[in-house]
Formats: structure tokens, C-alpha cells, sequence
């Protein structure tokens, strides 16, 4: 079999379970107890993916509402299926927490089709990343034109008689180190891929490719590179278990599913996401970082000093 093949077979069963998932929450919120908020995050539109974000309005939805929108967000895996104002490259984020209180068949028969999703999904992104960089973009192209990557490889998260859940914000970089080599490839793999941006003429792009392979090339073969890419606020849930004496911090693009087996929906108690406030986020214990110079900017790329 084909990786484009593996890929189209694996997305048709994802397709499937999550249609089984879909329609198994919204037969059990019609029939047992169930409680379910998430929080609408305004769309980013197309153009404004960089813009600084100072504060960021919450629109509140609830029971019926909320498993509607909860369901509408796992089942959106292209592009033609949203509005064609809304960025591409901003990720859709629904947090919140739909909770339901079911026998432990039913809890079962939810966990197993979680379980298989999240593997579907998981297989889906290996499948892709182990295309080349250069190359993955007409791959995804040619196999499923139009996927949603962000929300394909997103898992859902499932757990079970907790005591809370409150929501806040977090801002954070992602940090990994890399090697001269890496990065060298990385540039070398962009010009032998023949693709240019679309706002640079090409001979000004391989230009620039070279001159950003002989400033890497230059370097000590001992030099610390890490790439440091800003993430942007994102909210996230914090789940606490009594019984545990344990708080867990998740990152909550999705709602998180939760299933009450020995408790009554009424026991666990789920807060509000608040609007969010540039001004009123508290650093905390951030440890302080090594002296870092920036070297190529649209990579993210800095070295040690």
C-alpha cells in the first residue's frame, strides 16, 4: 500500500468514528443527565494571524448549545467547510467541558471510540510527517485536498469522575534545540524544492536561502541554535481530582469530555473562561533563560552567547 493510500484510508475510518462519536453524545445528552459550557473565541480573519492580541472577548454557550458546537468543531477536517474570511493559519478553538453522566457500558462504548480516534489521529500525523518538510504541502494536497491539519491531528481528551475544572490563559514559547546540520539541510531541502513565497521574486528568495546557508555554515561546529517560536495565548483547563489530591493542566482547544460513573453531574463543578487581558497575566516562576541572539528571523532561529 501507498502512504497516499494509507492516508486516505486511515482519514475514511477517522471520518466514520467520528461520526459514530457525534451521534452517540447527541443520542446521550438527549437521554441522561448531562451539563456542558465551552466558550466561542472570536475568529482570527485572514491578514490579521500576526496581529498582537491585547484581549480577547468569551461568548458563553451551554447545554444543548454547547454539545451542537462541540460537535461542529471535531467534525470540521477541511478548509471548504469554513468561512472563507477565516484564516487558515489560526487554529479554531473551542474550549470548555461537556460532562455526562452515564452507566459504564455507555462510558465504555464512548471510550473505545475516543481511544480509536485519537489513534486514527495520531497514525494521520505520522503518516504525513514522515513526508519531507518541502513536500508535505502537495502531498496533503494531492491525498486530501483542502485538510484542516490542525484539527485532524488534535485529540480528544476523556475523564472520569473529577471534581473540577477551571479554565484560564496561558502565553508560552515553544523552545527546541536543533543542530548546524539540521538546519542546513532544512535550507538546502527549500531551494532544491523549487517553491518560493508568493510576495518575493525567486531570485530574491534563493538569495536569500544562500546567504542564510554561509551564515549557518560560519558558525562554530559546537554552537547551542534553538528555534524559540511564540506561541499565542491559548486557554487552557485545570482539572482537579480530590481523591488524587492532584491538579492536571490541559490544553484545551477542544472541550474536554468527561464521564460521570460513581458522581452525579451536579458534584462536578466547572468554571468560567473569563475574557482575556494582556495586562492581567501573572508570570509565574519562569526560570530565567540563557542569553540568546536571534540569526534568522522568519525561522525562529537563535544561537547561544
Amino acid at each position: 500500500m501507498t502512504i497516499k493510500q494509507d492516508l486516505i484510508d486511515t482519514f475514511n475510518e477517522l471520518e466514520s468514528r467520528i461520526n459514530q462519536f457525534s451521534l452517540l453524545l447527541l443520542e446521550q445528552s438527549k437521554q441522561v443527565p448531562f451539563t456542558a459550557h465551552v466558550f466561542q473565541l472570536p475568529s482570527v480573519i485572514k491578514g490579521e494571524e500576526n496581529n498582537e492580541i491585547e484581549q480577547i472577548s468569551v461568548h458563553t454557550l451551554a447545554g444543548h448549545d454547547a454539545v451542537s458546537e462541540a460537535i461542529k468543531l471535531i467534525n470540521l477536517l477541511f478548509l471548504q467547510n469554513k468561512s472563507e474570511e477565516i484564516s487558515n493559519k489560526a487554529a479554531i478553538r473551542l474550549p470548555g467541558v461537556i460532562c455526562i453522566q452515564t452507566h459504564l457500558q455507555t462510558y465504555r462504548d464512548f471510550n473505545s471510540l475516543i481511544l480509536k480516534i485519537n489513534e486514527l489521529k495520531m497514525h494521520i500525523k505520522a503518516i504525513v510527517t514522515q513526508v519531507n518538510e518541502p513536500h508535505r504541502f502537495d502531498f496533503i494536497r494531492d491525498s486530501l485536498h483542502g485538510l484542516l491539519t490542525l484539527n485532524t491531528y488534535r485529540t480528544l481528551t476523556s475523564l472520569v469522575d473529577i471534581d473540577t475544572v477551571n479554565f484560564g490563559w496561558a502565553n508560552k514559547k515553544v523552545i527546541n534545540k536543533v543542530t548546524k546540520n539540521t538546519v542546513l539541510d532544512r535550507l538546502q531541502a527549500s531551494i532544491d524544492s523549487g517553491r518560493c513565497p508568493l510576495h518575493l521574486p525567486k531570485e530574491h528568495w534563493l538569495l536569500q536561502l544562500e546567504n542564510e546557508i554561509r551564515l549557518i555554515d560560519s558558525l562554530p561546529h559546537n554552537a547551542v541554535l534553538k528555534t524559540q517560536r511564540p506561541v499565542k495565548v491559548q486557554p487552557i483547563a485545570r482539572v482537579w481530582d480530590k481523591e488524587q489530591q492532584k491538579q492536571t493542566q490541559f490544553a484545551c482547544a477542544t472541550p474536554l469530555f468527561v464521564f460521570a460513573l460513581e458522581k452525579t453531574v451536579a458534584e462536578i463543578k466547572i468554571g468560567e473562561l473569563p475574557d482575556y487581558h494582556a495586562n492581567n497575566i501573572a508570570i509565574r516562576n519562569r526560570p530565567k533563560a540563557k542569553q540568546v541572539e536571534l540569526l534568522i528571523p522568519r525561522l525562529n532561529l537563535y544561537i547561544e552567547r
